[in-house]
């Protein structure tokens, strides 16, 4: 009798471990794309600000496998869409300014990935003939693991 207690009193402490990974409940936390010809990386994080406003910081741009400092700019913030996020790089080294721009941005039910309806990019920038810029429509920027 005393080794079915056992039994029971240890299946119901095997039963009874901890809550499964209640996943992401928001866009905070960091947040990377790179374009599918690979030349222009970026990241950033999303955190918290002022009463429920998110706010962007930590960014970064790889341009043709180069790091350098970037800029971002974001408009139109609310709990699950932005308007707009542009980030550009801001660093001596990169030479010219490129930039990725994305526009109306979605999280997803799980807030594993963020929408994007339509983004462009610069890439190449020439210094004869300037810059040229790459459209692109429904792709994902993706939570960092």
């Amino acid at each position: 009798m005393r080794s079915v207690l056992i039994v029971i009193a240890v299946t119901f402490l095997v039963s009874c471990g901890g809550d499964d990974d209640p996943g992401f409940t928001s866009l905070l936390g960091s947040w990377t794309y790179t374009t599918p010809d690979g030349k222009i990386k970026t990241t950033f994080d999303i955190v918290g600000g002022d009463t429920e406003i998110l706010k962007f910081e930590n960014q970064t741009i790889e341009v043709d496998g180069s790091d350098g400092r970037a800029e971002i700019q974001v408009e139109n913030i609310a709990e699950l869409s932005i308007g707009k996020v542009r980030v550009n790089a801001n660093d001596v080294d990169l030479v010219y300014s490129f930039d990725i721009t994305f526009n109306d941005l979605t999280a997803s039910d799980d807030f594993t990935v963020i929408n994007v309806v339509t983004a462009s990019y610069t890439w190449p920038w020439s210094a004869t003939s300037g810059p040229t810029t790459n459209q692109l429509e429904n792709i994902q920027i993706l939570r960092k693991e």
